[in-house]
């Protein structure tokens, strides 16, 4: 062998093997007859027999493939599908052989760098905004515990007074109300309703700040689903006697026991049923269930109301939502009872949502686990 045989094949083998070359001898339909292992490894494994212009990824217009491979020695920057799923731009030159041509081709390092800077300066851009995101977090966390503090003891102030107001005006209507003129005692008894609107927004802020701010703490004990149904009836009872409401109370197994809060879960109750009855009219009904399904409690409250549309549903469970339209009797509310009951249904491991077909009624629906 000559010295420029041998050097010719360790060219041929680099070229084959080792090189970052793209090489492709094509026959004369254009179709892949050879391709070297850095073909392979960026076109794919199957390219004996596949037509070149099948690999060129082309946005615009179809490329003429026998146009370019007449252009000799020309550089043609064209889009190939690769391997990794996204095209790559290859720098091909075409060099003509006896049957069929050679197409030799390179990656554009000049786009790869232009790429590799545009993808460093975004991920900068990226590392500044996360820093600013976490920063305004901070500060927004810290924002946020200075409210629940200040709800907290502005709502604890005030409870005091309230109480003292409502005291002293039901202990007057008691005792002296018989003593007063018509429209004296109903004065007295509009301040009453105004104190005890006043005290439920208190009793929920302060409720609210507490749970937000983390500091909720649960007394959980094994209770029975009769025990809480027990704590809660006569006052939803009373409730829906005042609006003249039929109220329906349906308990499945209510001696087996769960591990909760029963205060908390009572205070739940309250207000899901409460609402319910607030958004009836007369004769309307109202239902609260139990039924056990495996080991957790699903628990319902279905109304025939007016329902709640489905932006107002995506609302519900936030801060300051609203059930719905307005109370038949004209009630306030704060719009923070629902967010507390899924504060307090979540703190216990479950879950609760609503459900309101049109013209149906509202379902209010919450699970809690069985006893552990």
């Amino acid at each position: 062998m000559t010295e420029d045989a041998a050097v010719a094949g360790a060219m041929r083998a680099y070229v084959e093997e080792t090189a970052p070359v793209l090489a492709l001898r094509l026959d004369a339909r254009h179709r892949v007859a050879e391709a070297n292992a850095e073909a392979h490894r960026v076109l794919g494994a199957h390219l004996p027999g596949r037509a070149f212009e099948e690999l060129i990824v082309d946005f615009t217009r179809p490329r003429d493939v026998p146009a370019l491979l007449r252009q000799e020695g020309v550089v043609h920057r064209l889009n190939v599908a690769t391997t990794t799923g996204t095209p790559e731009t290859i720098g091909f030159r075409f060099f003509p052989l006896t049957a069929g041509t050679l197409a030799l081709g390179s990656l554009d390092f000049r786009e790869q760098q232009s790429l590799r800077e545009q993808v460093l300066g975004l991920n900068r851009e990226l590392n500044n905004l996360t820093r600013q995101l976490h920063q305004a977090n901070a500060e927004l966390r810290e924002l946020n515990q200075l409210k629940n503090q200040f709800l907290g003891m502005a709502a604890h102030d005030l409870r005091k007074p309230i109480g003292v107001i409502m005291t002293y005006g039901e202990l007057v209507l008691d005792e002296a109300g018989k003593e007063l003129a018509p429209p004296h005692r109903e004065f007295l008894r509009t301040c009453l309703r105004a104190a005890t609107g006043m005290r439920q927004v208190i009793d929920d802020f302060l409720d609210l700040s507490v749970i937000e701010s983390g500091q909720l703490r649960l007394d959980a004990a094994a209770v029975s689903v009769a025990e809480i149904l027990t704590g809660i009836e006569p006052m939803i009872r009373l409730l829906a006697e005042k609006k003249r409401v039929v109220l329906a109370v349906d308990a499945a197994e209510p001696a087996r026991k769960l591990r909760v809060d029963a205060g908390k879960i009572e205070q739940v109750l309250l207000n899901l049923v409460g609402n319910a009855i607030e958004h009836s009219v007369a004769s309307q009904h109202v239902e609260l269930a139990t039924r056990w399904e495996g080991p957790s409690l699903a628990v319902s409250v279905r109304d025939e109301g007016p329902g709640i549309g489905p932006g107002q549903q995506a609302r519900l469970f936030k801060a300051f939502g609203r059930a719905g339209g307005k109370k038949t009797g004209g009630e306030r509310s704060t719009g923070l009872g629902l967010t507390i009951a899924r504060l307090i249904v979540e703190a216990h491991g479950g879950r609760i949502w609503v459900e309101s077909p049109p013209g149906q009624g509202a379902t209010f629906r919450f699970t809690l686990p069985g006893q552990r």
